[in-house]
């Protein structure tokens, strides 16, 4: 069983995430899989090399993932290619953590109904806050407003992907309040499938 943990960048999806693993889901971060593919020998690194030049790798031989952005959100074409090899590796990858045991698989998948992935989560759950929390969280990562602005831009809004959600966890609120928000969402779908 897969339960897609999706919403705009800067939302709190991987504190969300953090919440349940926590209460004793087995969890898995997206982001951190396609990073994963970025590194020597790994599935995408020779792809993108072909692609775009040694321009985008950094001093240690790895993938540099600003310089690929840098690319990617310049160019609907750059970026519509990038996600047309990432994409498949990565929901193979996460496809086979969710097929490793009986135990669900609580996924943060930033990008599900961009990609067209929702058909592939038992239950989604999608995270929320105001737009100006998001973009003081963005401007705390060290992105400028121009930049966060032009990845805002490339997704579907938050309000998009909390209508098609099963679930809404609002993320601009205390600790308390998201804990307390994430234990009844995690308790109400585990219930579900016992």
């Amino acid at each position: 069983m897969l339960i897609a943990i999706t919403g705009g960048i800067g939302m709190g999806k991987s504190t969300v995430l953090s919440q349940f693993q926590g209460l004793g889901a087995k969890t898995l971060d997206a982001d951190d899989v396609a990073h994963d593919m970025y590194l020597p020998g790994r599935p995408a690194y020779d792809t993108l090399i072909k692609r775009w030049g040694g321009g985008i790798l950094s001093q240690d031989g790895t993938l540099d993932r600003k310089q690929i952005a840098g690319i990617v959100f310049q160019s609907k074409e750059e970026l519509a290619w990038l996600n047309s090899v990432m994409h498949p590796l990565v929901r193979n990858a996460i496809q086979d953590v969710a097929n490793e045991d009986a135990r669900p698989l609580f996924c943060a998948i930033p990008l599900l109904f961009e990609s067209g992935w929702e058909e592939t989560a038992d239950k989604i759950i999608s995270v929320w806050c105001d737009r100006e929390t998001q973009m003081q969280r963005l401007i705390a990562r060290g992105w400028s407003r121009e930049h966060a602005m032009d990845r805002l831009d490339s997704q579907w809004s938050p309000e998009r992907k909390l209508l098609l959600a099963d679930y809404a966890i609002v993320s601009g609120c205390s600790w308390q309040h998201l804990a307390d928000q994430c234990r009844i969402v995690y308790q109400t779908i585990i219930s579900s499938i016992i």
